[in-house]
């Protein structure tokens, strides 16, 4: 019977210490101080019933006694039991919380002015930016739901109003830019977003807002708009042609004067490439337009200007002047090349009308000419002239033979830049072309320096050839063109000729002065001359179109100490030696 109540006892103290370790668990003082006097006095109970059992005053019931036991078991138990609960709950609330603590300083520290509705319209959250954004502060907004929609702008509130009916739908994203007026009276605009927002057992709590102010954007937006107007309002009214391609040379954009002149819709020509669309994928001269194209996308040099051959909707062509500039992109990497172009057709008829008619009495012109080269010659025969009249007929004649001489040149000449000339490739004597154009040069010119004549690295023989596949009209004006200017540059010295057989041929004419730097990279330009009075500038240039008829090269090297050197490369030339 003592062990029953001394066990009571114990359990019953144990139960009360449980109660006080409670008390900062769960942040409830009184209860737990209630419940440990209440088994306090249980225990002091039990211990008086101790002493009367001792003093043998008392003789309790067993099964009262093992009762209590049981009960002083059950509680000791049960609020063993619950002290881990009340732990766990404590952690939760702070975790809780922290987790609210820091949640509020997101929201309330957010530039932005969010908020928070719930299903009823009433304000959930107010961020305390609304005060920085509208000048009216969060209490306000959270004691007067309508105000929200009381500072829009008047122009704005019929926007604001049938976007606010439907913000309560529970579907999607929505966005609205509008204006406010502040509680200072300034004008804002804000950028407005709406999301619904669902708890973690999906039921819809209302929806999530937030606002931003726009003012610089939609500064920019203006100011971007009267960009693209004026720009839209200058091309469009342009009267040239402005077309734009991608770096895959589609196109992309057309003017409307250009879908004038070329007959064609935006829409028609849109993704489509401009070669063999607007322009033939070669032209006239034989050059790959695709990939002068490609050239244009990616230089970024310089504007590129040429003139081309476009073709219309209805089959009609028409030249036009073009000038291009690369499109670079935000990274400054190629996108596009931007054409403007002007249409020259009249310009081109016109200059094709004067190339017809200089042709034409070029023409015309020869006959006479003959008369009066053939008179000069007759009457020389004529014993009564003295030797002076004889050398004033001898200079007529020369004078017409020069002029009969560039009559020929020019007429070729003008064959050759339109690609008119047609191209009599025979089997000819490269070698002997170059001695027949040396032996009329030192006629024409008999106190000029001699000409040193090699063939593979040694002095060559009367009896050397080389022969070759080529128009021999064009090979001796390009032979005849160098190897003046070779002389008239010699200083006094001969003019080097070194033939070099194999594939390609190659003829390097040397002389012993350079080229003026005025004239280093313009040598074989058209009208291209410096120093000379009576020079045309279209002997190397004449020299320059007869190789490239025969689908060679010609180059120019020169410096001071190792004078000038023309190196001529013709291919498919071999050599038959005597």
């Amino acid at each position: 019977m003592y062990l029953i109540n001394i066990a009571s006892i114990v359990l019953q103290l144990a139960a009360s210490v449980f109660c006080l370790r409670l008390i900062p668990q769960t942040d409830r003082r009184w209860p737990w101080i209630l419940i440990f006097i209440g088994l306090a006095g249980m225990v002091l109970r039990r211990i008086h019933v101790l002493i009367l059992m001792f003093l043998g005053a008392h003789d309790p019931s067993l099964v009262f006694e093992l009762l209590g036991l049981v009960v002083s078991a059950m509680m000791f138990f049960g609020i063993a039991q619950i002290w881990p609960v009340f732990r766990r709950l404590k952690e939760s609330r702070e975790k809780l919380a922290e987790s609210e603590e820091r949640f509020r300083t997101v929201a309330d520290f957010t530039h932005d002015w969010e908020y928070w509705r719930g299903p009823d319209g009433a304000f959930l959250y107010m961020s305390p930016s609304c005060e920085r954004v509208t000048g009216y502060s969060r209490s306000e907004f959270m004691a007067d739901p309508g105000l929200m929609e009381r500072i829009v702008y008047p122009g704005d509130r019929e926007a604001v109003a049938a976007h606010m009916a439907v913000e309560m739908d529970e579907q999607g994203v929505k966005y609205l830019d509008f204006r406010i007026v502040t509680a200072d009276g300034n004008l804002h605009w804000l950028a407005h977003c709406c999301v619904p927002v669902f708890n973690d057992l999906g039921q819809y709590v209302g929806v999530r807002g937030s606002n931003r102010i726009i003012d610089n954007r939609k500064l920019a937006e203006s100011r971007l708009e009267n960009s693209r107007k004026q720009y839209r309002d200058l091309v469009e009214q342009a009267q040239a042609i402005i077309l734009e391609l991608n770096e895959a040379g589609e196109i992309v954009f057309l003017n409307d004067f250009a879908q004038g002149f070329f007959g064609y819709t935006l829409e028609e020509l849109q993704g489509c490439r401009i070669t063999g669309t607007l322009i033939p994928e070669k032209d006239s001269k034989g050059r790959d337009l695709d990939t002068m194209l490609q050239d244009y996308i990616h230089n970024k040099d310089a504007p590129i200007y040429d003139e081309l051959e476009v073709v219309r909707k209805n089959g009609s062509r028409a030249w036009v002047s073009w000038a291009s500039s690369q499109v670079l992109s935000e990274f400054n990497t190629p996108n596009g090349v931007l054409f403007v172009g002007i249409d020259i057709s009249e310009g081109k008829a016109a200059e094709k009308l004067k190339e017809d008619v200089e042709r034409i009495v070029r023409h015309d012109i020869k006959s006479p000419l003959m008369g009066v080269i053939g008179l000069p010659r007759l009457l020389q025969s004529d014993e009564n002239l003295t030797p002076r009249q004889k050398e004033i007929l001898k200079g007529v004649e020369d004078a017409g033979v020069q002029m009969m001489d560039l009559i020929n040149k020019s007429l070729n000449l003008y064959k050759l830049e339109t690609g008119m000339y047609e191209c009599n490739p025979q089997s000819v004597d490269w070698l002997e072309i170059v001695r027949h154009a040396i032996r009329d040069l030192s006629t024409q010119h008999p106190g000029y320096s001699l000409f040193e004549i090699g063939l593979d690295g040694r002095p060559a023989l009367d009896d050397d050839h080389v022969t070759s596949h080529g128009d021999s009209t064009l090979l001796y004006g390009m032979a005849a063109n160098l190897l003046k200017n070779g002389l008239e540059a010699s200083g006094g010295k001969p003019v080097c000729i070194d033939f070099q057989t194999g594939s390609p041929c190659v003829m390097e004419i040397r002389n012993r002065l350079p080229v003026s730097p005025e004239m280093t990279d313009t040598f074989f330009e058209k009208y291209a001359t410096h120093g000379k009075s009576s020079g045309t500038g279209l002997g190397t240039y004449s020299a320059r179109l007869a190789v490239r008829a025969h689908h060679g090269e010609i180059s120019m090297h020169s410096s001071d100490s190792e004078g000038t050197v023309v190196r001529v490369e013709l291919p498919g030339l071999d050599e038959s030696g005597a």
